[in-house]
């Protein structure tokens, strides 16, 4: 399941959504639904350690820092363990792992923005959680193998988990309008995440539990910023094009030995 893409897109959100809260842990992937006030009534996590959680790993000498809830999110208590790159690879779901680490070469060997979902495991439970990074370099160079990576988690676990309640299911009753945005939402999430669609409005939930908003008020905004050309790129219009050519193409030479 682990999904990889270029650049971090939660930042844009975060520019534009402001305030805090937001908290708790579960395994297991639920369905997702949608619901203009799903994010209000949903049953509130409980209280625990922050869902994000900032690292940075030093290239050289391959040396991890992290934040008190990457380590949480981890199954440690901050300072428990010397986080290692030996470690936190072992952490990574067995079907995951070779995904994840050509994303932290690919970073390392560039140090473009990139995202990764992908399964951690935590003793006998899976969490699910998005890595955002990027690369950065010392003195004035801007290009080659960078010196560090940072970036941070963001753990999906919580909002994947709420979806499997009958509260939850109760709570994404409503209007086509609403689901319909929130659909829209979650499409662009999928595309730039490589999501699916329950890791995309676990993602959308994540975002309102954190910033006290409605679902359908990020959705909202995820929509406004998408049709505004903020979050496109010449490269994605560039694949797009070529694979609706591609079909396009393909649907008419069957029509033509068709006819």
């Amino acid at each position: 399941m682990a999904t990889s893409s270029g650049g971090c897109g939660v930042p844009v959100l975060s520019a534009r959504i402001r305030s805090t809260g937001g908290s708790g842990r579960r395994p297991e992937m639920g369905r997702g639904g949608a619901g203009d006030d799903a994010a209000a009534e949903v049953p509130a996590v409980p209280d625990g350690p922050r869902q994000t959680g900032r690292f940075v790993f030093h290239v050289v000498d391959e040396r991890w820092e992290w934040d008190d809830d990457v380590y949480v999110i981890h199954g440690y208590a901050p300072g428990e363990v010397e986080p290692t790159t030996e470690l936190v690879m072992r952490h990574k779901h067995e079907h995951d792992r070779e995904l994840v680490e050509q994303t932290l070469q690919e970073a390392i060997g560039d140090g473009a923005p990139f995202n990764v979902y992908y399964r951690i495991v935590v003793g006998e439970r899976i969490r699910n959680v998005v890595l955002c990074g990027e690369g950065q370099y010392d003195g004035d160079r801007t290009s080659g193998k960078v010196d560090r990576l940072v970036g941070y988690y963001v753990d999906l676990t919580p909002e994947l988990e709420a979806e499997t309640t009958a509260a939850a299911d109760a709570a994404v009753a409503a209007s086509a309008a609403s689901r319909d945005t929130i659909e829209q939402a979650k499409g662009i999430l999928m595309l730039g995440y490589g999501l699916d669609a329950d890791a995309a409005f676990a993602m959308l939930k994540w975002w309102s539990r954190n910033r006290n908003v409605k679902v359908r008020e990020v959705a909202d905004r995820l929509i406004q910023v998408a049709r505004e050309g903020h979050v496109s790129h010449p490269g994605l219009r560039r694949l797009l094009d070529a694979l609706l050519d591609d079909l396009t193409a393909s649907r008419t030479a069957r029509g033509n030995r068709a006819g």
